[in-house]
């Protein structure tokens, strides 16, 4: 019989917050003048930009699908936990890493003040893994319980 946890917990709200953050805001931040709309980027950067939206969303499902799905045991929930907390942060991970790249910048200088991720990307980052940290010791308790 798979093992399967009832309701929302406080971890996992905290995850899953984070994936509906990062994949929805993706598209309200990028789907707009500053991005996907910009008249002066070319073709293909509006291309990767789409393929990072889109990869956004991606990664969010997967993520969410680790994060619900039943499991045979305790321990093999515990890393599913984990598995949907390291995919949850993957997106906003390479946001904050994209700035050591050559020629990057947080934002455009045309569009100051609007725009810059990089708190959004650390925030979201830090949910994923606080939740995972919560849902953690709250098993661990579970675990606790029934070997009393």
């Amino acid at each position: 019989m798979a093992f399967t946890m009832p309701g929302l917990t406080v971890g996992r709200a905290l995850i899953t917050i984070g994936n509906l953050g990062y994949s929805f805001g993706a598209f309200a931040a990028d789907w707009s003048d500053t991005h996907v709309k910009n008249p002066r980027w070319p073709p293909h950067a509006k291309f990767h930009n789409g393929q990072t939206m889109s990869l956004g969303v991606l990664l969010a499902a997967t993520s969410s699908y680790f994060l619900f799905r039943r499991a045979p045991n305790l321990a093999a929930f515990k890393d599913n936990t984990f598995n949907a907390a390291l995919i949850g942060t993957f997106y906003c991970g390479s946001g904050l890493s994209a700035i050591l790249y050559p020629g990057t910048a947080w934002q455009d200088p045309e569009f100051r003040g609007a725009g810059e991720q990089r708190y959004i990307f650390a925030a979201i980052c830090a949910m994923m893994w606080i939740g995972y940290g919560l849902e953690r010791r709250r098993l661990g308790l579970i675990k606790k319980a029934f070997s009393a």
